[in-house]
């Protein structure tokens, strides 16, 4: 039992930690007082767009009015708080549970009501990384967690948004299997990362995208069909794509991959957007279009290596964008903000642009 008294310790060290940060934001650092106060998710919007920030540079050029929530790992500048909160947009804390975890029940949230509550955000958005089978012995236990630390959430901080993440498709294909039906009613969105699915083939392995059109679609279908409220599910696409070394190639059969017990994005090296378009130029191929899986890619060589570039752009990601309206979504998510360049010089800034605007397309 080693591994709980671990997880104990860790509570009363986080708990302490949180104690003596404070005063960090006791007293607002907006200039205007009423900037500090939450956003409710009372809030009517029309459609959610909820992105994800990682690092702290270049924030001040995102294009706020267009962003409804960011995901934060924890306390922010104060410039970026008072800016967000100036463009109405949510600021919420992504709380990573674990299977080990599932102990610490209502101890577990109350670490995370206190760090929202110390730093005045808006919401919780909760990270399941772990595998979970069907039948599994914590199977019915996460489900019976996450519910009730929602409802805690809600009890202690009401009218703040509480999110949850959910894979692609609700048929446990990738080994995230949930009960997903009644955890969608304890919580306000479903955060569906439609991307990094893994295509398993029987007959050869080969470089292609992490996700295809027909594949987002019948996933984010798939939840509705279970009865999920298409209203909480938010379409999480990649401003990212994956870099595929090809152990043989060819003009027909493609970039043939080293061949692993599967199949999948894992085998390729994960690239930013601004990185893409920076290589692109370079290639042998220039963009390419793949009509099966509605996604471009490119080919270049590294020595005498082939390599082949699958990711989305503004088209690809313009062609998902209208499930927004034709599933009745709740929205659009970006994972993750920063994987596009956000500067001022005018090649980024129009890459940039074109980016946001296929988000929600007219």
């Amino acid at each position: 039992m080693r591994w709980r008294r671990v997880s104990v310790l860790t509570l009363v060290i986080n708990t302490l930690w949180m104690q003596n940060i404070v005063t960090d934001k006791d007293d607002c650092k907006c200039k205007i007082q009423t900037l500090c106060e939450p956003i409710s998710s009372s809030r009517v919007v029309q459609t959610e767009v909820f992105v994800f920030h990682r690092e702290r540079n270049n924030w001040e050029e995102y294009h706020w009015s267009k962003i409804t929530t960011i995901v934060v790992s924890g306390a922010v500048e104060d410039d970026f708080y008072c800016l967000a909160h100036s463009y109405n947009v949510r600021l919420v804390f992504e709380a990573v549970l674990t299977m080990d975890e599932l102990i610490m029940k209502e101890s577990w949230m109350s670490t995370k009501i206190v760090l929202v509550r110390t730093y005045k955000l808006d919401g919780i958005y909760i990270n399941v990384r772990d595998k979970l089978n069907k039948g599994a012995q914590n199977y019915h236990e996460l489900t019976r967690m996450v519910i009730k630390s929602a409802s805690l959430f809600r009890s202690e901080l009401p009218g703040r948004q509480i999110s949850f993440n959910v894979p692609w498709t609700p048929n446990c294909k990738n080994e995230r299997c949930f009960d997903f039906l009644p955890i969608s009613y304890a919580f306000d969105l479903f955060i569906v990362h439609s991307f990094n699915i893994r295509n398993d083939m029987q007959d050869g392995c080969v470089a292609m995208s992490s996700s295809s059109y027909h594949d987002v679609l019948t996933g984010l279908s798939d939840y509705i069909k279970l009865g999920v409220d298409s209203r909480k599910l938010v379409m999480g696409i990649p401003w990212f794509g994956y870099d595929y070394t090809c152990k043989r190639f060819s003009q027909a059969g493609g970039c043939e991959l080293e061949n692993t017990s599967h199949c999948g994005y894992e085998l390729g090296m994960w690239l930013p957007y601004e990185t893409i378009i920076q290589r692109l130029p370079r290639s042998l191929t220039g963009r390419l279009w793949n009509d099966d899986r509605c996604t471009p890619y490119f080919v270049y060589m590294d020595g005498k290596t082939y390599h082949q570039v699958w990711y989305d752009d503004p088209e690809s990601i313009s062609m998902r964008s209208t499930f927004l309206k034709k599933l009745k979504l709740g929205g659009i998510g970006v994972m993750k903000l920063n994987d596009v360049d956000h500067s001022r010089t005018a090649w980024a800034a129009l890459h940039a642009e074109e980016m946001w605007n296929a988000l929600c397309p007219p």
